[in-house]
């Protein structure tokens, strides 16, 4: 039976790492040799080699969660649906948080699929729209899809 700590609404690491900004307890989400897929982008930061669809490790989440922690604070992370089968778990998560910069409301939603033992992850696999994030952060236009969806270069 997979707990409900990382996916459920009671309170538990999943509001450690993100609500309270606790860094440390990302070394406790993880497994030993557990990775995840998807938070990151391109290049190198800090000794860090993030790439598209790359595992990354606690030290790699923790670059990852100080970067957005950098440009989202207040933030909360629910489960709006989640099941289970066997020891994964597929979760719709939304995460709402408030810009760091103009103090206005920030949201995204997300799906994350992972592999638990011990109700730590082995393996995550975590799509979030980062591109709505970045627009209503406004470090992206708002119209960012429709443009990249004509062909148009994103400046």
């Amino acid at each position: 039976e997979i707990s409900a700590c990382l996916v459920g609404s009671e309170m538990c690491i999943r509001d450690r790492v993100w609500n309270e900004e606790d860094a440390s307890a990302i070394d406790e989400m993880f497994e030993g040799a557990g990775r995840a897929v998807g938070p990151g982008g391109s290049g190198m930061q800090q000794g860090v080699d993030f790439r598209d669809h790359e595992l990354i490790g606690p030290e790699g989440f923790k670059f990852f969660h100080q970067s957005l922690l950098g440009l989202v604070g207040s933030v909360t992370i629910s489960v709006t649906d989640s099941m289970t089968r066997g020891d994964w778990i597929a979760a719709l998560c939304m995460l709402n948080g408030k810009c760091r910069k103009t103090g206005a409301d920030a949201q995204m939603s997300g799906q994350v699929y992972m592999r638990l033992a011990n109700d730590q992850i082995v393996e995550a696999y975590n799509h979030w729209d980062f591109i709505s994030l970045f627009a209503e952060l406004g470090l992206l236009p708002k119209d960012t899809l429709m443009q990249c969806l004509s062909g148009k270069r994103v400046a």
